[in-house]
C-alpha cells in the first residue's frame, strides 16, 4: 500500500515514468548502443574502426542524444546529436522510411574528415521517433597524405573529402553511384566500402531493438522515457 508521501509524489508529477520503468529503460537504451558496437566490431574492415575508434548513439526524434554505449570516445559523443540536428534541419519532411544518411562535415555537428556518421531514422507506425548513428573513423579519407592527417595543410581541401548530409540510402534503396563517387576519392576504398555497410548495419541492429521495446512497452512510454533520460 503506498504511502501519503508516495502518493502526493505521483499526483505532483503526472505523466512520469515509475523509478523502475525509468532504470530499466534507461539501461535498455546503453545496451542497445552497445549491441551496435559488437555489431560493428563484427563486420568492420577498417582496423582503426576495429581498435575502437568509433562511438554509437541514439537519437530521439528531435536529434538530442538519448543514449551512448559505455566505452564510446568523448570527443564522438559529445557532437553526436549536432549531426543528427543538421540532418533534421536540412531534410525537414523529407526523412522518409528507408532513408539513411552519411556526413562527416566539420561545419554540421562532424569532428575531423574521417569520422564518418552513418544516421538512420526510425519510424514506428509510419511516425518518425528517433535516430540511430554511427561514427567511425575511416583509415583514409582522401586528401594530399595517406591517412588525411596533412600536418601542413592551410585549407581544409588537402585533408579530403568533405561530405556534407545527404542521403546514401533512399526509401530503402543503395545510392550506388554516390558511394563509388565518393571512395574513388580515397586511397582504401574497399576497406571505406565495407565500412559504410557495416556503420548501416550496426544501426540497422539498433532500429530493430528499439522497435522491440516499443512493441514491449508502448510507443509513448518510450517517448516519455527518452524525455526523461
Amino acid at each position: 500500500m503506498q504511502s501519503t508521501e508516495q502518493q502526493q509524489i505521483k499526483q505532483d508529477a503526472p505523466g512520469k515514468l515509475d523509478p523502475i520503468t525509468f532504470e530499466v529503460l534507461k539501461n535498455a537504451f546503453i545496451n542497445l548502443v552497445d549491441q551496435m558496437s559488437e555489431q560493428l566490431l563484427r563486420t568492420c574492415y577498417s582496423f582503426v574502426i576495429y581498435s575502437r575508434d568509433f562511438s554509437n548513439c541514439i537519437c530521439d526524434r528531435h536529434g538530442n542524444t538519448v543514449a551512448q554505449g559505455t566505452q564510446d570516445i568523448a570527443v564522438h559523443v559529445g557532437t553526436l546529436h549536432f549531426s543528427v540536428k543538421s540532418v533534421i534541419e536540412q531534410y525537414g519532411a523529407d526523412i522518409q522510411p528507408g532513408d539513411i544518411f552519411i556526413t562527416n562535415d566539420p561545419y554540421n555537428g562532424g569532428t575531423h574528415f574521417n569520422d564518418v556518421r552513418i544516421i538512420r531514422p526510425i519510424f514506428f507506425d509510419d511516425e518518425l521517433v528517433a535516430f540511430t548513428q554511427s561514427n567511425g573513423h575511416w583509415a583514409d579519407i582522401g586528401g594530399s597524405v595517406p591517412g588525411s592527417f596533412d600536418i601542413t595543410a592551410k585549407e581544409h581541401f588537402g585533408e579530403g573529402l568533405r561530405i556534407t548530409p545527404m542521403k546514401i540510402w533512399k526509401a530503402g534503396v543503395f545510392q550506388e553511384d554516390v558511394a563509388k563517387m565518393m571512395v574513388s576519392n580515397m586511397r582504401a576504398p574497399n576497406d571505406s566500402l565495407g565500412d559504410l555497410r557495416a556503420q548501416s548495419e550496426a544501426t540497422l541492429c539498433g532500429a530493430r531493438r528499439l522497435l522491440a521495446l516499443m512493441d514491449k512497452y508502448g510507443k509513448d512510454t518510450i517517448l516519455l522515457a527518452f524525455e526523461e533520460v
